[in-house]
């Protein structure tokens, strides 16, 4: 009896082993040595870890984006970097970017799965970022006006007015402390201009809205940050478990999305108007249809 447990645990463990082999080692491997034998640069191939240790190391210190910096000058403008188990190529060059990014090779480049469950709880699934073929096609197809260069010219004045106020707020806290979060006050900034200038709708009415967004969005970005980094976004039933800031994600997403459809469900109801000269992105957006007559869903 003894022997039979003993041999299904080692058979259970050989099975394991074995699987991970085959799923995250050897494939990943094939793509690292196919990349390599094309003369594409890289850090060494480490298995399941990759370099995502050095990175944790320096984002630990404040470094991140130097590591990141750090390996361009030593690899050049492209090169492969094992995030984790997973082999993964960086691209710094414009031009480079832009043929993965163009339209005429959508169909050549699909976006991995991690990337879904990263940005899964502030995004959602159905947007330009992650979408696929015909949903992504018609995203873009009717995203195009909206963002319009004539378009987007009406609401400088909007923008102007938010960065003069920013400007003029860190300078106050400039002169009253001796360190400032620029990561926070640029954030603000951000939100202040997308809310302004594409919501119509201005956080001064509400008491202690901006620091409340921004506080809730910095929440948000540094867990997702954590769990990506830490390899739990990247595995779909790890990424769904009430761990690890898993609570912080969902109340914080819980809080943005909210807003966002109070910002919609005002502007139908005729309680908020755009600010710009025009129509805001979100008019344009409410307006949008695809080739059907269809529009966006909230």
């Amino acid at each position: 009896m003894l022997i039979l447990i003993v041999s299904i645990i080692v058979t259970l463990i050989l099975s394991f082993i074995t699987f991970i082999y085959f799923k995250l080692i050897r494939s990943q491997k094939r793509v690292y040595d196919a990349f390599r034998a094309q003369g594409v640069p890289g850090e060494p191939f480490i298995p399941l870890v990759g370099q995502l240790w050095h990175m944790n190391e320096a984002n630990k210190v404040g470094r991140g984006m130097d590591y990141i910096l750090d390996l361009v000058q030593k690899h050049g403008s492209y090169f492969l970097f094992g995030f984790g188990p997973l082999t993964r190529m960086i691209l710094v060059e414009p031009e480079l970017i832009s043929d993965v990014l163009g339209r005429s090779n959508t169909a050549n480049y699909q976006k991995p799965p991690d990337l879904i469950n990263i940005v899964k709880p502030i995004l959602g699934t159905h947007n330009l970022l992650v979408s696929e073929g015909d949903e992504h096609d018609r995203a873009r197809k009717m995203l195009n006006p909206a963002f319009h260069f004539v378009n987007l010219r009406s609401m400088v004045p909007i923008m102007s007015n938010e960065t003069v106020k920013a400007i003029d707020s860190l300078l106050s806290l400039a002169s009253s402390t001796n360190e400032v979060n620029l990561e926070i006050q640029m954030n603000s900034l951000t939100l202040s201009i997308i809310a302004s200038s594409a919501f119509g709708q201005g956080f001064e009415t509400t008491p202690h809205a901006k620091e409340s967004m921004c506080t809730t969005f910095n929440e948000v970005k540094d867990v997702i940050e954590y769990r990506t980094l830490h390899m739990i976004n990247q595995i779909k039933f790890l990424a769904e478990l009430p761990f690890w800031g898993k609570k912080i994600v969902d109340d914080g997403a819980k809080k943005v999305n909210d807003f966002v459809d109070q910002a919609i469900a005002d502007r139908r109801s005729g309680k908020s108007t755009s600010l710009c000269a025009g129509q805001d992105i979100l008019d344009l957006l409410l307006n949008a249809v695809d080739d059907k007559g269809e529009s966006f869903s909230d």
